[in-house]
């Protein structure tokens, strides 16, 4: 067992409702299990102030940290922002310094599998559920390989997405070793859009989950959305980034660097790139919404305020 300090603020149910890793939790207001994957059988109880966790690996018992996403909290990584965007930044600072990008590194190919589920559908309804399918059924993703279609369909799912997976699943797994060895951003970004089936979402997800650097985050609907809200933040959304240009180029040598919506909002936010867009998502979800206008901390900045 393992005691840590948290902020008494920290809300485990928000904090795993953006994460890729949720499908492999059971998560129950203060306390959450990992029932797949690396380290599973972790168990993390909240109480105020404190965080106990459970298991018979010491090294599990550190990794949870990974898990809470204490490796990613906004205030170590929030001093580089352009001051432009400081005033938007410090409240949404101020009111989640405690939520961190919650993942799971040593689970790629579950993360990589949730992150290509998740297109054009919804996460929580469908994304978990076929997940969950696979590995009650199989006990990891990468069985998918090895079932018939006609199987899949009955236990797994028929949505195109679980196919498309299947087909991507493929590829990635041959490439895996090279992918989560290299450390050259372009030459992983190559081999990634390489693999038909991913695209820049996908690749710069995966740069988040997978490879935990915050410089990335996918530019969704969600984000331009809330980009799009702020007077000192909507000039940021101008194209979307271009699939040929950016397996061409890295991202300071394009040619169209200076109307990507891409380029802007990592110029803009640097290594809090990726957790805004989680908080981004968050917002969306959660708290944007006529109801709630009145008592949002963003509320004198938004364009779009219903009071």
């Amino acid at each position: 067992m393992r005691t840590i300090n948290v902020n008494p603020e920290l809300d485990l149910e928000l904090l795993f409702y953006p994460s890729f890793v949720s499908p492999l939790l059971d998560i129950c207001r203060d306390k959450v299990k990992k029932r797949w994957g690396n380290c599973a059988g972790l168990v993390i109880e909240k109480n105020n102030d404190k965080i106990k966790l459970y298991h018979s690996n010491t090294e599990c018992l550190e990794y949870a940290e990974e898990i809470l996403g204490l490796w990613s909290l906004p205030k170590r990584i929030a001093s580089n922002v352009s001051r432009r965007y400081r005033d938007v930044v410090e409240r949404l600072v101020e009111k989640y310094e405690w939520f961190g990008i919650a993942t799971s590194s040593q689970d790629d190919v579950e993360i990589f599998s949730s992150i290509i589920l998740s297109k054009n559908t919804n996460f929580h309804s469908n994304v978990v559920r076929w997940i969950r399918n696979v590995l009650e059924g199989y006990d990891c993703i990468s069985a998918l390989l090895n079932i018939g279609m006609r199987e899949v369909s009955e236990y797994i799912g028929k949505s195109y997405q679980i196919y498309e997976l299947i087909n991507v699943l493929r590829i990635y797994m041959k490439l895996r070793d090279n992918i989560l060895s290299l450390n050259d951003v372009y030459l992983l970004k190559k081999l990634l859009l390489g693999i038909k089936g991913v695209g820049l979402k996908v690749f710069n997800a995966y740069m988040l989950f997978v490879k935990k650097s915050t410089l990335y985050a996918p530019i969704d609907r969600n984000l331009i959305s809330f980009l799009k809200r702020f007077e000192s933040t909507s000039d940021i959304v101008t194209e979307l980034p271009r699939k040929d240009l950016c397996e061409k180029y890295v991202c300071n040598l394009c040619t169209s660097r200076y109307v990507c919506s891409y380029y802007r909002f990592q110029e803009a936010f640097k290594e809090l790139s990726g957790w805004i867009q989680t908080i981004a998502y968050v917002y969306n979800k959660t708290r944007c919404s006529k109801v709630l206008c009145s008592s949002c901390i963003l509320k004198d900045l938004c364009r779009d305020r219903k009071i």
